[in-house]
């Protein structure tokens, strides 16, 4: 087997070894490594950015029902 493919699956495997000793899944994304985070903290992160659309688009609507300025 090729030197460098080997290397390279003995570090994905040592990695898998402490992510699972570590108790946090972690993703690939690019090049590097990032923890992935809980199901609560992108439900809750979903929730506000749902929640700042809702509230830039009553903003937009008042904004275009509003009389003109000086009339």
């Amino acid at each position: 087997m090729n030197p460098e493919a080997l290397e390279g699956m003995a570090k994905q495997k040592m990695a898998e070894l402490r992510d699972a000793a570590s108790g946090q899944p972690r993703v690939r994304s690019g090049r590097s490594w990032v923890p992935r985070q809980s199901l609560r903290v992108r439900t809750g992160w979903t929730l506000v950015h749902l929640g700042l659309r809702l509230v830039a688009e009553q903003t937009r609507q008042s904004v275009m029902a509003a009389p003109p300025a000086g009339s």
